[in-house]
């Protein structure tokens, strides 16, 4: 039995006058059409019932925003190296910090404090224990110097208290070791402000590096900081010589002052006028070498006759 629709397309070729070979060709065209048709439809099908949907991911991990570099020295590091409490504040530039591990001395890093027998010593080391006494603060360590103490800038809050010691006024920018002119700058300003050690007069004021030469004997006298500016300060940097003369001294002789108080490898050795060396002796104010008024006077200051 043939198919209806087969039947119908039999009798309207038959009424249009065609073949039965014609027939069968339309016919097969019709079947073929209807089977492409079909697996069309199959393959879209099964396309979408076989296509699986993408596995899930998992979540991206949130992002992580590093902050910037600091800006200025000022500004707390990103990751310090030690954090501990501050049990006692030693001078302006000193103090003891209890760690997780221990205690340990810090010695602050880029500044120098008045000592403590020197004028404002005591202000500066008062300040700093206002401070950070049982404080909790934050250490960049630098390095550890001979006393086997950590040399360090020390954080408060994210605050460089070595600048804040400097732009109180109540430390010195610490030439001889600085690696960030900041540090001069802040001197500048505090000295301009008369801030701390800087209300006394300039002529009176010494560098603490140099104080202590003097106490320990292995200087006689001080430079001359009074006209001192931030450009002087950054070019005496890492230990730079500087061409300045020690205040209160001089090339000449004052006076009725001439004896020559020399420095050599020989040590300190004082020349009277008349004297076998006396002439071929110069006074170098910036090596610490001065005149005296009087040969008692020469040997209370450490100073010896020649020998021959």
């Amino acid at each position: 039995m043939e198919h209806p629709v087969t039947d119908a397309a039999n009798h309207a070729a038959r009424s249009a006058g065609v073949t039965t070979g014609e027939r069968y060709s339309a016919h097969m065209i019709s079947v073929q059409a209807s089977v492409i048709t079909l697996l069309l439809a199959v393959v879209g099908v099964s396309a979408c019932t076989t296509t699986q949907a993408p596995a899930p991911q998992p979540p991206a991990p949130p992002s992580v925003v590093h902050p910037s570099p600091p800006a200025a020295s000022e500004v707390a590091p990103d990751a310090p190296v030690l954090v501990g409490t501050v049990v006692k504040v030693t001078d302006g530039d000193t103090i003891k910090v209890q760690l997780a591990s221990g205690p340990i001395t810090v010695r602050f890093g880029y500044i120098d404090a008045p000592e403590h027998d020197q004028p404002w010593g005591e202000q500066a080391t008062s300040a700093l224990a206002r401070r950070l006494t049982g404080q909790r603060v934050e250490l960049e360590v630098e390095t550890q110097d001979r006393y086997e103490r950590l040399v360090a800038v020390v954080y408060l809050g994210g605050e460089n208290m070595n600048a804040w010691m400097v732009k109180q006024g109540h430390a010195w920018a610490y030439r001889e070791y600085l690696k960030e002119p900041g540090y001069c700058i802040w001197e500048s300003d505090a000295r301009q402000s008369r801030l701390g050690l800087w209300g006394a007069s300039l002529n009176s004021v010494h560098a603490p590096w140099e104080w202590r030469r003097v106490e320990q004997g292995e200087a006689s006298g001080f430079t001359d900081y009074s006209r001192e500016t931030a450009a002087n300060c950054v070019a005496s940097m890492h230990g730079t010589a500087r061409r300045a003369q020690s205040y209160g001294q001089s090339a000449e002789p004052r006076g009725a002052c001439r004896i020559k108080g020399n420095i050599s490898d020989s040590g300190r050795i004082y020349h009277v006028p008349g004297s076998k060396w006396y002439d071929r002796t110069e006074i170098d104010p910036a090596r610490g070498e001065r005149w005296f008024c009087s040969e008692n006077e020469a040997l209370a200051a450490g100073w010896r006759a020649p020998r021959n």
